[in-house]
Formats: C-alpha cells, sequence, structure tokens
C-alpha cells in the first residue's frame, strides 16, 4: 500500500538540490527516516501479540528505508508469511493445530490438555468462519499519513529558509 506525499513548495526542490545538494540530501534522508519509523511505530502498535520467541508478528515488522538523488523509498514490511493472513483475514480453513496451541500457552497462560483443547476449539472455528483481518497495515499507514505530510512540508520549508528563499 503506497503512501504519497506532495510537498509544498516541492516545484523548488530542484533549484534547491542544485544549489545545496549535500543540505537537500540531509533533509530529505531526516524526513523520510522520521517519517518510516513513525509509519512503523503506527502499523506494530496495531498488529496482534503473538506467541513464540522472538517469532512475533509485531516483532518482525521492520523499515528500511532507500535514497539516492533518483528517488527516495520507504518500506515497512515483515518477512513472516502468515502476515498476509492476519493482515486481510482468511476464508474457512482447518489451521495447523500447534501454532494455536502455542498461542493459547502464551496469550491464555493455559498448559496442557487445557491449552490443546481450547487450540482445537479455535481451530474448528476457524475452519466455520475464517478469521477477520487486522488491517494493521493499512490502518497503520493511514494513521501516519497526516505526520508524514506535515514533516515533509517542515522539510521543504527548512530548506527553502536556508537559502533564503521568499516562498517560504
Amino acid at each position: 500500500m503506497p503512501v504519497r506525499i506532495t510537498a509544498k513548495g516541492f516545484d523548488a526542490l530542484t533549484e534547491l538540490w542544485q544549489h545545496s545538494p549535500a543540505m537537500v540530501q540531509e533533509q530529505l534522508s531526516s524526513a523520510m527516516n522520521e517519517s518510516v519509523a513513525y509509519a512503523q511505530y503506527q502499523v506494530v502498535s496495531r498488529t496482534p501479540l503473538g506467541s513464540g520467541d522472538g517469532g512475533h508478528l509485531a516483532a518482525s515488522i521492520n523499515s528500511e528505508v532507500l535514497i539516492n538523488p533518483a528517488v527516495s523509498i520507504g518500506y515497512v514490511g515483515t518477512n513472516k508469511l502468515y502476515a498476509e493472513a492476519v493482515e486481510l483475514g482468511t476464508k474457512p480453513h482447518m489451521p495447523p493445530i500447534e501454532p494455536l496451541v502455542n498461542w493459547v500457552e502464551a496469550v491464555l497462560s493455559l498448559e496442557g490438555d487445557e491449552a490443546e483443547r481450547v487450540a482445537t476449539l479455535i481451530a474448528l472455528k476457524i475452519k466455520a468462519r475464517g478469521t477477520t483481518g487486522k488491517l494493521m497495515f493499512k490502518e497503520g499507514l493511514e494513521a501516519s499519513e497526516p505526520y508524514i505530510q506535515a514533516r515533509f512540508n517542515e522539510a521543504m520549508k527548512l530548506m527553502i529558509n536556508k537559502l533564503g528563499g521568499a516562498n517560504a
């Protein structure tokens, strides 16, 4: 789900880049890094807790920023294959029991036969109804957009002011 930002005064960026490429790169890098970190926080805070040592979906959500003169890209994502099912939900299906037993033990603090019984009930419900998507990426990125827009506008204004532009 891409987020597109339009900074006020963006047309002045080409001229700013010609006059002070290092300052422009610094400001854009700062804005991008702060924006991606904020988006990551918003997504992680909406992600359901799982089970396992470091295997939680929330703990796997990471971010990366790639910046060069041609393009700036910020990425928030995960390498967990099941993230799509958590994000979008699933159709009815019979899930494997063992991960559900681990979840019941970690989240509900149940053990042994009771944990297995509850995990089986959860699996049967998923088999009958599927799961509802949590939309943590969609909603987290939507919640981030105002901050990201404001942060890039701030960077643009700062660059124009530093170079003495009248458009600030």
